[in-house]
């Protein structure tokens, strides 16, 4: 494994061992684990972001129940757009394709579903998929996030697949602790040591420039709000208005604490019951109503673009990475 080890001594950076220091880690390219807005931007200054994201393969059966959640706009009047997350495997790429020319962020997830157990295989697994990708009209400058498989993240092992195929971020991270209103976490980067996530490993050295944009927890309509990473794993989640509660009610917490991004998982279980996927589109058009001026919803880079260069609500509308192209 040379090439892995060559890449990760240009990886990482002097900051092995340190604490993340917010004087030292600074934006557009590093940012501590922290509960606060980038850019000492004033919460109620904050936009509220919200990332509909989707992983495993996109078909004929599912593609169309994944449009319909697409019907609105943002305050700039242009269509919001989600990030899908490509499983190879029974995959159809013309339809990747046409999300691709709709405006969505595609990213990768995986070749089979299958947790890759190494360096080079984190490398191969994301080289097979990327080139597809591009083989099939997606720019390669335009693939730069990732999903793990079963939301376990692969430490050191998946950041240096990461880096080794010219990808920006990963989106996996759950974490128990983060998930109530005064504990959500803005994305970071692995300048430093970070924490471990509730499933995977973390990385055990830093990776300077690299991205984490973390998953908060749902929680069950339950009276002991049990947590659950995804809204398939969530508890006696079976009509219409259960799936609009079990959204709103994390968006409230965004919202009214520190307005962290929000990201949703969207599954093809989940799309297929079509109580849920209505209460999943009324959940998006009632927060894109109540919230006209503070509530956008944008691709996970799109987010991340906010987050290294910060601008108030006041000037969301000209922030040029949310235009329409």
């Amino acid at each position: 494994m040379l090439r892995a080890a060559l890449l990760v001594t240009a990886l990482i950076g002097s900051s092995m061992g340190q604490t993340c220091d917010p004087k030292q880690c600074v934006l557009p390219n590093c940012r501590c684990v922290d509960t606060t807005p980038p850019g000492g931007i004033k919460v109620g200054d904050v936009p509220q972001i919200v990332m509909v994201t989707f992983e495993n393969s996109i078909t004929i059966a599912n593609v169309d129940q994944y449009r319909t959640l697409f019907n609105i706009n943002n305050p700039n009047g242009c269509p919001i757009r989600g990030t899908f997350f490509i499983e190879d495997e029974g995959t159809d790429y013309t339809l990747v394709k046409t999300l691709y020319d709709e405006g969505h962020e595609i990213g990768i997830n995986s070749v089979d579903g299958t947790l890759p157990t190494d360096d080079t295989a984190w490398i191969d697994m994301y080289r097979s998929v990327k080139i597809k990708l591009i083989n099939n009209g997606i720019a390669d400058p335009d693939i730069l996030g990732t999903r793990a498989p079963e939301l376990a993240p692969g430490g050191s092992d998946q950041l240096i697949g990461l880096g080794n195929n010219g990808l920006l971020y990963d989106s996996s991270c759950a974490r128990t602790g983060w998930s109530d209103k005064d504990t959500l976490v803005w994305p970071f980067t692995f300048d430093y040591p970070t924490p471990a996530c509730d499933n995977g490993d973390a990385p055990s050295f830093p990776f300077n420039g690299y991205w984490e944009v973390p998953i908060a927890d749902l929680h069950d309509l339950s009276s002991e709000r049990l947590p659950c990473a995804t809204p398939s794993a969530c508890r006696n989640i079976t009509t219409k208005a259960d799936a609009f509660n079990l959204f709103f009610t994390a968006f409230v917490d965004h919202y009214n604490g520190n307005r962290a991004p929000m990201l949703m998982i969207i599954d093809p279980q989940w799309a297929a019951n079509n109580d849920l996927l209505q209460g999943t589109i009324e959940f998006l058009d009632y927060i894109r109503a109540a919230f006209p001026a503070e509530t956008w919803i944008v691709p996970v880079r799109k987010a991340l673009s906010w987050v290294q260069d910060p601008v108030p609500i006041a000037n969301t509308t000209s922030f040029a990475p949310w235009g329409c192209n």
